[in-house]
């Protein structure tokens, strides 16, 4: 297969986001608008023969080298195509510039194989749960200590809909902050991302409202394929009556019943995974690509900078 590096501007938009809709498992992160958005335009490509196979390229320069790093609120990208097998990703591997340059990036969880290569390779986990079962069947494979405490958010919540992504967002940055290291450039990205997503009729706030105060917040993707737990947060008074596992238990049961699947998203905060886990959800594997390529002057100023911050 011949594989091309092309610019974003070269991207045949109806070819590429064809090819993410068929072959990206409803996997939103790879089509172009939301690309555009998460990376502010700069990413190339490697595209081949009639957009057979893609692999999103997102870019950023810093000191006149090139970094292909993985963007915020995208968990996975990586090799799409018809046809998955290690040669294919293999040839695409090798593709990606890496003259001086830092490559790391995650792949998706719809090829998962033994490969040879000058990369890095580290396997990640995502949780997903499918909601293709009756809600009672569902429920029955929760953690005892989750079915407990779903009942007693019940007595405080009522679980509402919202557009108010300004509400969310500085909820999240307060309750947040500490724990999840993100850019003020990375908040307005992510504005504009949930405003695109609701406008389109694939995002969704859902609000764990006690009265008049909102004790959790949640933003989802939904399409015909999957709901994905994508940026929430509690108060302190919400993380004390579980209104976060109101909120998931409430989408759960608006949706049981389906062949759409609850992609919590995985976490490397330990105690958020738990809770996760606690839902009964499958482990998917994806891999995650790490190549470094720097000249030596670059590496230096690196771990000045890091000893200095």
């Amino acid at each position: 297969m011949q594989i091309q590096l092309i610019h974003r501007s070269q991207i045949d938009d109806a070819q590429w986001n064809a090819r993410v809709a068929e072959s990206g498992g409803g996997l939103p992160y790879a089509f172009t608008d939301y690309l555009d958005i998460v990376t502010n335009g700069s990413w190339s490509a490697l595209v081949g023969e009639n957009y057979e196979a893609i692999f999103p390229l997102p870019m950023e320069q810093k000191l006149g080298m090139t970094m292909y790093l993985q963007p915020p609120f995208t968990q996975q990208l990586g090799l799409i195509t018809k046809h998955n097998n290690a040669l294919i990703l293999e040839a695409f591997l090798k593709a990606i510039p890496n003259v001086n340059t830092l490559v790391h990036l995650k792949g998706n969880e719809n090829y998962n194989g033994n490969i040879t290569s000058t990369f890095e390779i580290r396997s990640r986990t995502n949780l997903i749960l499918s909601l293709n079962r009756d809600y009672n069947e569902i429920h029955a494979n929760y953690s005892k200590s989750l079915r407990k405490r779903i009942r007693k958010s019940k007595d405080y919540y009522d679980i509402v809909e919202s557009k108010d992504i300004d509400m969310l967002v500085d909820m999240y940055q307060k309750e947040m902050s500490a724990k999840v290291d993100l850019k003020s450039s990375q908040y307005q990205i992510a504005k504009k991302l949930f405003h695109y997503l609701i406008n389109i009729g694939k995002g969704i706030i859902f609000l764990a409202k006690s009265e008049d105060d909102i004790e959790g917040a949640l933003f989802v993707i939904k399409n015909e394929k999957r709901i994905i737990n994508l940026f929430g947060t509690s108060n302190t008074m919400g993380k004390k009556r579980f209104a976060m596992h109101a909120i998931l238990n409430h989408i759960v049961e608006q949706n049981c019943n389906t062949d759409i699947v609850l992609d919590f998203e995985g976490s490397d905060l330990e105690g958020v995974k738990k809770f996760y886990q606690s839902f009964g959800p499958e482990v998917i594997t994806y891999s995650e690509y790490y190549l470094e390529q720097l000249p030596i002057w670059y590496r230096i100023i690196r771990k000045l900078k890091s000893s200095i911050s």
